[in-house]
């Protein structure tokens, strides 16, 4: 990892998306303090809906567009948005309909991280050491997750939360100026004037020429509203039902911890057959739902979860370096937009059934189901030509 951390472009993207990426996961948070009380619960949906919404479906045409720019460029753009929205959510008026265009303007915006950050990494670091630095940029990511919705919390119990927006906007501001700095060779000229239209059918042909990408982005698209979203719809029903209150925040509390020790195993151990390590490390949700509808020990309960977020994390590792290593530079982008599509598009519809499911027949009934989708699914892939290493067949690595 020292080593990885000696390359200057790396640790711009990592300071930079550090700090963009504690705003990120602190907005939630101060949305809620914003909206909720003058608008109600009604009004703070629909804002956060709107803000993924508008994510998702943009983010196919964000891939494509990341075919003709420069992805520094792209990621400096978006946090000035995000600066700027952050700003009018802080001055600007609390009427619906503008709290509403700043979500969706937020959301658009947002859809270019991702596919940006993936596939601005092969560019800047070199091919060896492109799995330790998806494992720190993960870990990173990680550490904001836990500790951004934690830090609104306290600021909004100590100063007004239009403050709270001001911070966040500094956060980005902070991205902006680390990112500006990152030297990044223009795209190819006939890259520059391609169409968006033929930018996605080239991206979508890399996919589907290779069959263990297409098996991989085929599960999560099954899995995203059959198993994810049921599990973490249901989670504290069940919890209340059978467990003591304290044991959902643990259990999201384990997972957190294990998707940091899984960025660790990933940084230091380089598997033979990344793809079988990664799918047996998603097979852990399925069985900690199973756990969860048996209602196991909470000790065992817990030690499910924390191997969930080991093998999250280190599936989320070896997939992104596998993609990095096998999909040529000027693609990369819209498949990882592919990929993004795949593993959230439908998350939405899950949450939405799984609710109304377990009124119906019951979360225990639906937890089952959720189970053995993931269970079968995570299996299946191994099956494809190419899944068990990540690798196209006449590749070394």
């Amino acid at each position: 990892m020292p080593q990885t951390l000696g390359n200057r472009g790396f640790r711009l993207l990592l300071g930079g998306r550090s700090a963009g990426d504690l705003g990120s996961e602190m907005l939630p948070v101060a949305m809620v303090g914003l909206v909720l009380v003058e608008h109600g619960p009604l009004m703070l949906g629909l804002v956060l809906g709107v803000r993924g919404a508008a994510g998702s479906l943009f983010a196919l045409l964000t891939g494509a567009l990341l075919t003709r720019v420069r992805k520094s460029t792209a990621l400096v753009v978006n946090d000035s948005v995000q600066l700027l929205v952050m700003l009018g959510f802080a001055l600007g008026p609390d009427a619906g309909p503008w709290l509403l265009a700043l979500a969706a303007l937020s959301g658009v915006s947002g859809s270019v991280v991702e596919p940006a950050s993936g596939s601005l990494m092969p560019v800047i670091v070199p091919r060896e050491q492109l799995q330790q630095a998806n494992a720190l940029r993960n870990i990173v990511g990680r550490a904001a997750g836990i500790t951004g919705p934690a830090t609104a919390g306290v600021l909004l119990a100590l100063v007004d939360v239009r403050v709270v927006f001001l911070i966040i906007a500094a956060l980005f501001a902070i991205c902006v100026s680390t990112l500006v700095w990152i030297r990044e060779a223009p795209p190819a000229p006939e890259r520059a004037t391609e169409s968006m239209g033929t930018s996605l059918r080239e991206g979508w042909r890399e996919v589907v020429r290779r069959p263990w990408v297409l098996a991989i982005i085929a599960v999560a698209t099954v899995q995203a509203p059959a198993t994810l979203a049921p599990g973490f719809v249901l989670l504290p029903i069940v919890v209340a039902d059978s467990y003591p209150e304290p044991v959902y925040g643990l259990a999201l509390s384990c997972m957190a911890a294990g998707q940091l020790v899984g960025g660790v195993v990933a940084a230091r151990w380089t598997p033979a057959h990344p793809g079988l390590v990664s799918l047996l490390g998603v097979l852990c949700f399925p069985l900690a739902l199973l756990g969860l509808a048996l209602t196991v020990a909470v000790p065992v309960l817990l030690a499910g979860y924390v191997a969930t977020g080991v093998g999250f994390m280190v599936f989320g590792v070896y997939w992104y370096t596998a993609l990095q290593k096998a999909i040529p530079q000027d693609r990369l982008s819209v498949v990882i937009s592919v990929d993004q599509v795949g593993s959230f598009g439908l998350e939405p519809v899950g949450y939405a059934v799984a609710g109304a499911l377990a009124e119906t027949v019951g979360a225990r009934t639906v937890l089952f189901w959720a189970a053995a989708v993931g269970l079968v699914t995570s299996l299946l892939p191994l099956l494809v030509p190419g899944v068990s290493r990540l690798a196209d067949r006449d590749s070394p690595d």
